[in-house]
């Protein structure tokens, strides 16, 4: 019962259960992702070090998307493992940390375009993977779906904005009860 009525007694539902699981799956499906992706590329160690080294050439013109690639992995990796603690100790801030995780997630994936055009340009006879350009794109609609999920769920406002503001008349009652009694 407690999970369709929070103590505010805002109707609605609440708790980790419904929509909010599949953010949570993705979440770790992007952990897995992405290391697994990072690792694979970190194969290729001596293709990263030549571009990291190059002072002239094609191979300079990756150094930028090359760096923001990586950079943009690191921080999808970073930000999902810490939406994910946030959900799980129930914290208010999972509101606009998930929206600022979905903004990076966006952003990687036209990172990942920006390499993949610069690595055709720089490697003759190279052509990109459509699938990179796909899954940009996939990348923005994911944003665009989870945004607002996160700013305007009922289930995300009940169970890390409602229960935390119970929580808090809760404990000032039990303070304030507790002063009473002496």
């Amino acid at each position: 019962m407690s999970n369709l009525v929070d103590n505010q007694g805002s109707p609605g539902p609440c708790g980790i259960g419904g929509w909010l699981v599949l953010p949570i799956i993705g979440f770790v499906g992007t952990i897995l992702l992405t290391g697994w992706n990072q690792l694979q590329g970190l194969s290729e160690i001596d293709g990263l070090v030549a571009i990291f080294e190059a002072q002239s050439g094609p191979l300079v013109a990756l150094k930028v998307p090359t760096a923001l690639s990586l950079f943009a992995a690191c921080l999808v990796i970073l930000s999902a493992s810490y939406c994910l603690y946030l959900i799980f100790v129930k914290n208010h801030a999972i509101i606009n940390f998930a929206t600022a995780h979905y903004l990076i997630l966006a952003s990687a994936g036209l990172a990942d375009v920006w390499l993949a055009n610069a690595l055709e340009k720089a490697i003759l006879g190279m052509k990109s993977d459509p699938t990179i350009a796909a899954n940009a794109v996939r990348l923005i609609m994911i944003a665009c779906i989870w945004i607002p999920y996160f700013q305007v769920s009922k289930r995300v406002r009940n169970t890390f904005v409602n229960a935390r503001a119970s929580a808090s008349v809760v404990g000032l009652t039990s303070d304030n009860s507790a002063s009473n009694l002496r």
